[in-house]
């Protein structure tokens, strides 16, 4: 099974791939430090103490001894970002300044690419706008003088890109369209608003008006930093008070998280991802150095957000405001965050406090102190179950109890689960038994939810795999992956040979790959081994492998005698038992002529010389 390059030459995905530095790329995930030839570091796919997360700079591949994933620079990508193929190359190709010509992309996805590509200009130039106005003294003192007033500093402002949309109706229309926008492609964007006929005549210019006026703006941007929607505050007492760009082929709130191209890299660092409320937490959080914080965008935490966050980190540090909304607002994250692989705690800020005034107010050493004391997000919503339940009367407290009990039946691990019973138990003053017996009747409750949210999880990640191939098969693909066989050599390879499919599809690939003077080009087959969904795990594996050879020739000739006689019992095996039908049918000329072929075989197996 190949991968679709959608259209890309392969000599453009090569040439890519050539430039492309593998260990700088995996370095903005995983801490890495030279180990001999290699590169190590904790592996980003799964959870490990002990590095076997392995880079090859000279091969350009890297490999995770410990869950088996493996395969070249873009499939590193493909498996970090979730990108499909000519996403990772397209991504890559954009970082290294190499351009991919259009026709090399499907004709059906040139005008999705195309529309996209003008969407992405558009917010950018409306960004600019946004910008220029909130530094316009005339037109935009009052917004900045609020920004100011709320600690920011102009350093942050310029550093979000923050604006302010002006108070006309059509502005930024009137500005778009003169820089050669199209009015269709301007509703699409959700920049502006087709005309209702509800609004006033003045409103109605060109049919359309501005979707955002009188309002700070601040960009939303993608993992690669391109505008792709807005948020926009009123200045006072206004509504709604935020409004969002409206969804589109770039944004989409519900697989967004407002800061996350700037928090990655500090997240992936401490493995953390400290999530917010809204845009103004995050803004004066990184302002005081505390890089790692992102909010959602208006919208309750979903599954898809849970994906993106897996990409990155396995622990989230939930810190709402400390009032009841506050309060509401992390309860909400339960059912998307049990049992999803992500380690969840929560930061129980003072009443009335805010991750904004508490950092203002307090300074970032002490509210990283707090995130370092946060409790586990089971624990927290039991706490807000049995708070006051001590004074509450029989009726209220079975149903607080139920409450719990619901709560704990989406636990997965048993003694996580019952160490919560015991706990409640203690508290209530009811014997552990009884909220035991209850636990099943509730329990039936959730499991069909519960079903639900594990089948949207990522599933984790697959153990290294055990092959069937020959110790013999396992080091001539070594040979040939390391780039170490010669023409000669490559001649006598047969993939029929090899009996670990996956060592069967290298050699494959590899024949492919050999030219006119039956050289390899190890650098084309590492690059198509390197993306094969069959192959590149154990292409990856054999890469890194620090295996070494004595007499690499030698024992390339042993290697394939031992294949060769392998091949030949086979075919004995198989005379064999075509004989004894043969022989049991009576039938006298075949079973002379099988007598003559096995007799053959076996002078020639007895004599085999490589």
């Amino acid at each position: 099974m190949a991968t679709d390059r959608g259209g890309i030459p392969p000599t453009t995905i090569q040439h890519i791939r050539d430039t492309v530095d593998i260990v700088d790329v995996v370095s903005r995930y995983v801490t890495l430090s030279k180990t001999g030839q290699n590169y190590r570091g904790l592996c980003p796919f799964h959870n490990e103490k002990t590095p076997s997360f392995t880079v090859n700079p000279t091969r350009q591949m890297f490999y995770c001894f410990g869950c088996g994933t493996g395969g070249d620079v873009f499939s590193f990508l493909m498996s970090r970002e979730r990108f499909g193929f000519v996403e990772a190359v397209t991504e890559l190709a954009q970082q290294v300044g190499i351009e991919i010509p259009a026709s090399s992309f499907p004709r059906s996805s040139q005008p999705d690419r195309d529309q996209r590509k003008t969407l992405e200009q558009l917010h950018a130039l409306a960004s600019d706008w946004f910008q220029q106005y909130l530094h316009d003294s005339t037109q935009g003192g009052e917004a900045l003088t609020y920004l100011l007033n709320r600690g920011l500093t102009l350093d942050t402002l310029k550093e979000f890109g923050v604006g302010y949309a002006l108070p006309s109706w059509d502005s930024l229309t009137q500005h778009l369209l003169r820089n050669g926008a199209k009015l269709a492609d301007l509703v699409q964007s959700g920049l502006v608003v087709p005309k209702q006929s509800s609004q006033p005549e003045d409103a109605k210019r060109d049919g359309c008006y501005d979707r955002f006026r009188a309002r700070v703006m601040v960009p939303i941007m993608d993992l690669r930093g391109n505008v792709i929607a807005f948020g926009g505050r009123v200045l006072d007492d206004g509504t709604p008070k935020y409004l969002n760009s409206p969804e589109t082929p770039l944004f989409n709130k519900g697989r967004c998280l407002f800061g996350l191209d700037r928090a990655r890299d500090s997240a992936s660092q401490r493995n953390a991802l400290l999530i917010v409320e809204g845009y103004f937490d995050v803004l004066v959080l990184h302002q005081f150095g505390i890089h790692h914080a992102v909010a959602p965008l208006g919208t309750a935490l979903t599954a898809e957000h849970v994906s993106l966050i897996r990409r990155f980190v396995k622990n989230v540090v939930l810190m709402f405001d400390g009032d009841a909304a506050g309060v509401k607002a992390t309860l909400r994250t339960m059912d998307v965050f049990l049992n999803s692989g992500v380690t969840v705690k929560v930061v129980r800020l003072p009443s009335g406090e805010d991750p904004d005034s508490y950092v203002r107010g307090h300074g970032a050493e002490q509210l990283l102190e707090l995130e370092q004391q946060a409790c586990p997000l089971v624990e927290f919503a039991v706490e807000q179950c049995l708070a006051g339940v001590t004074q509450a009367s029989v009726e209220e407290r079975m149903r607080r109890v139920d409450e719990v009990l619901s709560i704990l039946a989406k636990v997965s691990n048993p003694i996580e689960k019952e160490e919560y019973l015991k706990q409640v138990a203690e508290r209530l003053g009811i014997r552990q038994s009884l909220l035991m017996e209850r636990s099943p009747v509730l329990a039936a409750r959730e499991r069909s939810h519960i079903s639900r949210q594990q089948s949207q999880s990522i599933p984790p990640p697959s153990r290294t795999p055990e092959r069937k191939g020959s110790r013999e098969e396992h080091d001539i693909v070594t040979l040939l992956v390391q780039g170490m066989l010669e023409p000669a050599q490559m001649s006598m390879l047969r993939a029929e040979d090899f009996w670990a499919p996956e060592y069967r599809r290298l050699v494959e690939i590899s024949l492919g790959q050999v030219g006119e003077d039956g050289q390899l080009n190890v650098d084309a087959f590492l690059a198509e081994a390197g993306v094969d969904p069959d192959s590149a795990s154990v292409a990856a594996e054999l890469a890194v492998s620090e295996q070494h050879f004595d007499d690499c020739h030698d024992y390339f000739k042993g290697c394939m005698e031992a294949l060769a006689r392998r091949r030949l019992k086979t075919t004995l095996d198989g005379l064999i038992a075509r004989l004894r039908v043969a022989e049991h049918e009576q039938r006298v000329e075949e079973v002379d002529a099988i007598n003559a072929e096995i007799e053959s075989l076996r002078e020639h197996k007895a004599g085999l010389v490589v």
